[in-house]
């Protein structure tokens, strides 16, 4: 029975070996050296340590795999920003002005030409695709109200992505001095210059649109934690935008 149980181990063991990498390799050192003491146990209590072995190798492989997902996706989102058409037809090119003395929470969007642009409808930069706003009104012709993602309206559905590639999602509000993504969960370990995007499950904006870095985490009474956002103002210096029309 003892040699069986060696078999049943080792097999286990050299196929998570294969797969494992990094600090998972480490783990599986340490289940090696315990299926070791395994053998010498009675066979009762020994076969209750394989199921907990097995069970801790399952969990090891599902994070991995899930790890691996993650990165694959945000690699892919990323080649999709980058490689938008400004020639699609659900992309319109549009210059803005400032409402008042330079607020920068509401601009208005002006169109090279009279378009059929829609509430809601939200617009990018068009050299990175960075979110900036989303149009509210049309005022006339080919100009249009817009509310920037400084916008105390403004909201959105969106993920903090860190440097392990975790995504935690939340919400994002905007302020003009200090935009933030709320509600997030009390246990998230959300840290200085993780990035945020949108997530698009609200159907409003696309998903994987860059907003910002989150600056500074603070916990509200334990019961959820606030993530402040970092928006470089400089894209306001480039006034020109993407207006990105809505798939129906």
């Amino acid at each position: 029975m003892r040699t069986l149980i060696i078999y049943v181990i080792t097999a286990i063991l050299l196929n998570v070996s294969v797969l494992a990498a990094g600090g998972l390799f480490y783990k599986v050192k340490n289940i090696v050296k315990e299926s070791i003491v395994i053998t010498s146990l009675p066979v009762s209590k020994g076969l209750n340590e394989i199921q907990r072995l097995i069970n801790e190798y399952l969990v090891l492989i599902s994070v991995q795999k899930e790890n691996e997902h993650l990165r694959k996706q945000l690699t892919k989102c990323m080649l999709e920003c980058k490689n938008k058409d400004k020639n699609d037809s659900n992309i319109q090119e549009a210059s803005f002005s400032f409402k008042g003395n330079f607020d920068s929470t509401t601009i208005y969007l002006r169109t090279a030409k009279e378009l059929n642009i829609k509430k809601n409808y939200c617009f990018v930069l068009e050299d990175n695709m960075h979110l900036v706003g989303i149009v509210k009104e049309r005022i006339k012709n080919h100009i249009y109200k817009a509310y920037t993602v400084f916008n105390p309206s403004f909201v959105a559905d969106v993920k903090i992505v860190g440097d392990d590639n975790q995504t935690f999602r939340a919400l994002y509000m905007g302020n003009e001095y200090s935009p933030k993504v709320e509600f997030l969960d009390p246990n998230v370990e959300v840290k200085e210059g993780d990035s945020v995007y949108t997530t698009g499950e609200m159907g409003i904006f696309p998903p994987n649109l860059f907003i910002g870095t989150v600056k500074r985490v603070k916990s509200v009474n334990g019961y959820y934690k606030v993530a402040f956002v970092d928006i470089k103002r400089s894209f306001f210096n480039k006034w020109k935008v993407l207006i990105v029309c809505r798939k129906k």
